[in-house]
């Protein structure tokens, strides 16, 4: 994916970049240390919940925070305005705050392998958000689940890759119709769901 830009382009991004080596971390090092960066990435540090005192964090635009066995986020987590991704990959988070939706420059949320089991009723308030991955989560993809994601402004991009929750299509299939692409990719899709995809979905480039 490529890396979003804010205009005017910034000439030099400061990036934190932890390895990938399993091993402790602490969240308040981290904050303490990343105050002034536009990117901050770390993954597979056991952090756990994210602390209150993340909204310290107000220069950051690119969160990358996979694996680091976060079950939850504060509700300061709205005072990051500058954000426009969010990379949640592989932490053990089964929802978001009610407050979610108050992130005005969130374009990208990945979400994927996470307990996530049904779409966040927050998500559409986040009028920038384009691309949103919900791989390998819990999703069932029902009726619910697409009444939410319809109402999303500005979304292009879905991701349901290996959501083995899912056992068919939602019969209000058609609100999606809005989609630049769909990946529903190794999901356990029948015949007769692939000419719905084809039928109900003409405008959407599907990915199966």
């Amino acid at each position: 994916m490529k890396l979003l830009q804010k205009a005017p382009i910034l000439s030099v991004f400061f990036i934190l970049f932890l390895s990938c080596a399993k091993e402790k971390a602490d969240w308040e090092t981290l904050i303490q240390n990343s105050a002034q960066l536009t990117i901050v990435s770390i993954s597979n540090k056991e952090l756990g919940p994210i602390p209150s005192t993340i909204s310290n964090l107000q220069k950051v635009e690119e969160l990358q925070i996979p694996y680091n066995s976060i079950s939850s986020l504060p509700d300061s987590f709205i005072e990051l305005k500058e954000l426009r991704l969010l990379n949640l990959y592989g932490n053990t988070l089964s929802s978001l705050p009610a407050n979610f939706g108050n992130l005005p420059n969130l374009k990208v949320l990945l979400l994927g392998r996470t307990e996530i089991a049904e779409v966040p009723s927050s998500l559409p308030s986040l009028k920038n958000l384009e691309i949103l991955a919900l791989d390998e989560t819990k999703i069932a993809f029902t009726d619910k689940d697409v009444e939410i994601l319809a109402q999303i402004p500005n979304l292009k991009k879905l991701d349901l890759t290996l959501c083995r929750k899912i056992t068919g299509l939602p019969k209000n299939l058609k609100l999606l119709g809005f989609l630049q692409e769909l990946t529903l990719q190794k999901v356990m899709l029948e015949k007769e769901d692939v000419i719905r995809l084809r039928d109900e979905l003409p405008k959407v480039r599907v990915k199966i």
